[in-house]
C-alpha cells in the first residue's frame, strides 16, 4: 500500500469514528458561484469586517482579481466546470478550516497559517492556492490573505498581474515597512493579497529569519477565522518550502495523480516538519477533464503522526 493510500485509509477511519458535527469545520456555503458575485446568504461587507480582527486593515492599493483573465490562463475553472470544481474545493477547505478553529480531528497550533506546496513543479499548487483562497473568501465565516511565498518564481504574483507591487520580501528586508501598507484588498470580499515582492539574493535567509516569525505571528494573531494562505515553492525544487513550513500550522501537499512518482512524494513528506498537520490533495484524481491543468481535485486531511 502506497503512502497516499495509507493516508487516505487513516483519514477515512478517523472520519467514521468522529461525530459528524465535529468534522464540519465550516458550513456548506462557499461554492464558487458566479465570478465576483457575493456568496448567497453572506452578510454585507460591514458585518464581515470583524472576522479579520482588530488591527488587520489592509491599506495597499486595490487589486482587481479578473476571473475571466484567470480562466484564460487556465487558473480558474471554465463555466462548465465551475460548480463541480467549486464543490470539490468545499471538500478541501473543510478540514483545513476545522483545524484553524479548533474543531478538527486534532488540535493544531496556529492552524490558520496554511501553506500549499508540492513535491515537484507542475502539479497544480498555484491553481490550488488561488482557488482555495477564493473558496475560503466566499465562506461567510472566514476571510483570507493569499501570500505568494514562491519568491523565486513569483508565479502567483504574475497570474494576478501584481508584479509592480512590493510584497513579502520587501517586508522582510525592511523592518520599517508596515505589512498593512503592502497587503492589498481586492474586489472580492474578504480576500486580500500579499505579493512575492522584490527579488533578493538572501531570500532563503529572510524567510527563515526572526522577522519572518514575527510577521506571520502578526498576520495570524487577530482571529483564527482569518486564514493566511501561502503559495510556496515545491519541496524538492527549493529549500524555501521547508523553511516556510516551520512557520506554518498546516501544510497542503498537492500530488498529481498518475504522474508524480511515489518516491518523490515520500521524499517531500520526509523533509516537512512531522509535527505539522499535513494534508494531501490529489490533483486530477478522476481524469477525463480534457487535459486541462485543473480538474478532479479532492482533499484528504492527514497528519503523518
Amino acid at each position: 500500500m502506497s503512502t497516499i493510500e495509507r493516508a487516505l485509509s487513516r483519514k477515512k477511519k478517523r472520519e467514521r469514528d468522529q461525530p459528524h458535527q465535529e468534522r464540519d469545520g465550516a458550513d456548506d456555503s462557499g461554492a464558487m458561484g458566479p465570478p465576483n458575485a457575493p456568496p448567497t446568504g453572506a452578510p454585507p461587507t460591514s458585518d464581515r469586517k470583524d472576522l479579520i480582527g482588530v488591527g488587520f486593515e489592509p491599506r495597499g492599493p486595490l487589486l482587481k482579481v479578473d476571473i475571466n483573465q484567470l480562466r484564460r490562463q487556465s487558473m480558474y475553472p471554465t463555466v462548465a466546470m465551475e460548480d463541480r470544481i467549486g464543490n470539490e474545493y468545499r471538500r478541501i477547505k473543510r478540514p483545513l478550516l476545522g483545524n484553524a478553529t479548533g474543531r478538527g480531528v486534532m488540535p493544531v497550533d496556529r492552524g490558520n497559517l496554511i501553506m500549499v506546496t508540492s513535491a515537484i513543479q507542475g502539479e497544480g499548487k498555484t491553481f490550488t492556492s488561488l482557488n482555495l483562497a477564493l473558496s475560503i473568501a466566499r465562506d461567510p465565516d472566514f476571510s483570507v490573505t493569499l501570500v505568494d511565498g514562491d519568491v523565486a518564481r513569483g508565479h502567483l504574483t504574475r497570474v494576478l498581474g501584481a508584479q509592480k507591487h512590493h510584497g513579502l520580501l520587501d517586508l522582510l528586508a525592511d523592518e520599517s515597512l508596515n505589512p498593512m501598507d503592502l497587503i492589498m484588498p481586492t474586489n472580492i470580499e474578504s480576500l486580500s493579497v500579499l505579493t512575492a515582492g522584490s527579488r533578493h539574493a538572501l531570500s532563503e535567509e529572510l524567510l527563515s529569519s526572526e522577522r519572518m516569525g514575527r510577521l506571520v505571528s502578526q498576520l495570524a494573531d487577530p482571529t483564527p477565522r482569518h486564514i493566511i494562505l501561502f503559495d510556496s515553492p515545491p519541496v524538492l525544487a527549493a529549500p524555501d518550502a521547508v523553511t516556510l513550513s516551520h512557520h506554518m500550522g498546516q501544510v497542503v501537499v498537492v500530488v498529481k495523480s498518475s504522474s508524480t512518482l511515489r518516491h518523490q512524494v515520500t521524499t517531500a513528506l520526509d523533509q516537512l516538519d512531522p509535527d505539522k498537520a499535513i494534508n494531501m490533495v490529489l490533483n486530477q484524481a478522476l481524469g477525463g477533464m480534457g487535459g486541462d491543468d485543473y480538474g478532479g481535485y479532492y482533499g484528504y486531511g492527514d497528519n503523518e503522526n
